[in-house]
């Protein structure tokens, strides 16, 4: 595929300065983008913290059930994204 792209100057000045093609700075750049915007839930800061802390004390209204062994379980997982992002 061909691409036609307006690079500005100051841009250019610097990549001058790369010894490498352009076709290749611009594919390694759109493979480290793709890289960075993959996104993988179980390496989500939000999955590493689930099941990481255990609430002490969990309200009536958060407890699911108890595990076989009578140990609470809660949803506060299901949670989680609204306590830590929008303060909740």
């Amino acid at each position: 595929m061909k691409l036609n792209v307006e690079i500005p100057e100051e841009l250019m000045s610097r990549l001058q300065r790369v010894k490498l093609p352009m076709q290749e700075v611009v594919v390694r750049a759109l493979e480290d983008y793709l890289k960075d915007t993959d996104f993988d839930l179980l390496q989500s800061t939000t999955w590493q913290l689930c099941g990481a802390f255990e609430a002490i004390a969990p309200t009536n209204s958060d407890i699911v059930e108890q595990s076989e062994t009578g140990k609470v379980l809660n949803n506060y997982a299901e949670n989680v994204d609204s306590v830590i992002y929008r303060g909740v």
